[in-house]
């Protein structure tokens, strides 16, 4: 039922009573979480209206309709103030619309003990938000598939900060000394020289972008000393 990408995320969820998936798409993953007792129950929510019928139809075919519980809506907007959500997942979406769904109810989020995002980029900005609300990241993994990189982690209350480098590459998985982040690494670095390259052959070296992508070169020299 699964792909990698939403294994990998169904495999970061400490066991809960109530779990709710924000941009559930067909609802594989709580109707996964469920199915192997990890979750009580669940609330599968989408903000399109095809998706949540997918997600119905894909409840209804595993006989989870009293335990799934699919709502059409804006983001956290959904779970109700006396609602008590233990987990959040929000996976496959960008990491500023990740922030923007985080800040649809901070109420249900600081009532979280644990957020699962696996955001598809501007990683580094979901990094540092989830620290500026009093969350730390517990653990994080990267995965490559069908030739696209995938970075999900998971975050519990806590406190800490993180460098520049692993802000944007992940403490943890540099720890971990990931190759998939490795292999990550050389492939964004080589493009970067090659764009860096070109604007030299150019000569246009004297303005912003060629400036930023200087320094986010020297950042990916610093990460691939580190695995």
């Amino acid at each position: 039922m699964l792909t990698d990408r939403l294994h990998m995320v169904a495999s970061m969820v400490q066991k809960c009573h109530t779990l709710a998936d924000i941009g559930t798409d067909h609802s594989y993953i709580p109707i996964y979480l469920i199915k192997n007792n990890i979750a009580d129950r669940a609330i599968a929510s989408d903000i399109s209206i095809g998706s949540c019928d997918k997600a119905r139809q894909n409840v209804l075919l595993y006989g989870m309709d009293n335990k799934i519980d699919v709502r059409c809506g804006n983001g956290l907007e959904i779970i109700a103030s006396d609602e008590k959500i233990d987990c959040i997942i929000i996976a496959g979406t960008g990491g500023l619309l990740s922030i923007d769904i985080l800040k649809t109810n901070e109420n249900a989020v600081q009532n979280a003990s644990q957020l699962i995002l696996q955001p598809q980029r501007n990683i580094d900005k979901l990094r540092q938000y989830i620290h500026s609300i009093g969350f730390k990241i517990e653990n994080e993994n990267m995965i490559k598939e069908k030739g696209k990189f995938y970075t999900a982690m998971s975050a519990v209350k806590g406190k800490e900060s993180y460098s520049p480098l692993e802000n944007y590459f992940g403490r943890i998985l540099i720890e971990k000394r990931s190759q998939v982040l490795k292999e990550f690494a050389e492939t964004e670095y080589n493009k970067i020289c090659g764009i860096l390259k070109k604007i030299e052959n150019n000569g246009k070296t004297d303005n912003a972008k060629y400036n930023e992508l200087t320094e986010l070169s020297k950042l990916y020299e610093e990460v691939l000393k580190c695995l």
